[in-house]
Parts: structure tokens; C-alpha cells; sequence
């Protein structure tokens, strides 16, 4: 039974998950890179590698119920997909068509998964728009909620 509350525990458990699922053993996976915010900031966007897949925590809400026995968290966690095309600096289709698969792949990979410290599976939640860079990238959020009890 494990006594210290990680906060952020549960960022681990995805990432490894995600390098699981989209970097297998067999070599058979598509993720160039699968990172957290850490990484994500400290690369230029020039040298960006891609496809990539960075897991970055989107904070938490006290849920109703909690009290001064109990405290019930929501964990807010986006999962950005980041694609590269030289077709697509004049247009997002090309990045779209690349992205669908790998989306599709994302959700199925977290949509039920249950991180460390958590008390639920991730659900999938309404994301944040994409982004298309002025370069040739684009990036993909998706947003799933978790939540955690404290006693």
C-alpha cells in the first residue's frame, strides 16, 4: 500500500501507457516521441519531431461532496498530438488526414484506463480547439477528466 499522496502521479502512469500503445517493443509503433510539457517547451518548433505525443496537466476542480473527512478531485490531463507535413503549409487537410488515425489510436489507449492515485478511469471530455502553426505542424488536444479521493 503505497502511504505518499503524488499529486501528479497519475501523469507517469499515461505517459508510460501512451509509450505502450504507440512505441511497442516490436517497433512496430508510430509515436516519434512521447513527452510531457517539460519537453514540449523546450523544443523549437523547427526542430520539432513528429508525430509526437505530449501529456500535459490541465490543473483540477474540488468536487462537490468533499469535505473535512474527504477530498474529491478532478484531474484535468490533455494529450497533444503533434503533426508535421511539408504539404501543409498552405493547408490543414493534409494534417488532418494524418492525425484521425493516430487520434482515433490516442482515446482508445486512455478512454478507461485508470492511472496511479486515481480513483476512476480517465473519461474523455471536450478538448480545446486545434492549433496550425504558421510552419508546417498542427496540434491535436484531447482532454480526459480522472478523479481522486484523499481521506
Amino acid at each position: 500500500m503505497q502511504t505518499t499522496w503524488n499529486f501528479l502521479d497519475a501523469q507517469t502512469g499515461i505517459v508510460d501507457r501512451l509509450k505502450a500503445k504507440t512505441q511497442p517493443a516490436d517497433g512496430s509503433g508510430w509515436a516519434r516521441l512521447v513527452g510531457t510539457r517539460k519537453e514540449l517547451a523546450a523544443v523549437a518548433e523547427e526542430m520539432q519531431v513528429t508525430p509526437a505525443v505530449y501529456v500535459v496537466y490541465d490543473g483540477f476542480a474540488v468536487l462537490p461532496g468533499s469535505d473535512e473527512y474527504s477530498l474529491q478531485l478532478s484531474h484535468r490531463w490533455l494529450v497533444v498530438l503533434a503533426i508535421g507535413n511539408v504539404a501543409s503549409q498552405r493547408e490543414a487537410a493534409a494534417l488532418d488526414q494524418e492525425a484521425g488515425p493516430y487520434l482515433g489510436e490516442l482515446i482508445k489507449a486512455l478512454h478507461g484506463y485508470t492511472p496511479p492515485q486515481c480513483n476512476s478511469p480517465l473519461v474523455m471530455s471536450t478538448p480545446p480547439r486545434p492549433f496550425y502553426s504558421p510552419a508546417k505542424f498542427a496540434y491535436y488536444p484531447l482532454l480526459f477528466t480522472v478523479s481522486s479521493i484523499h481521506c
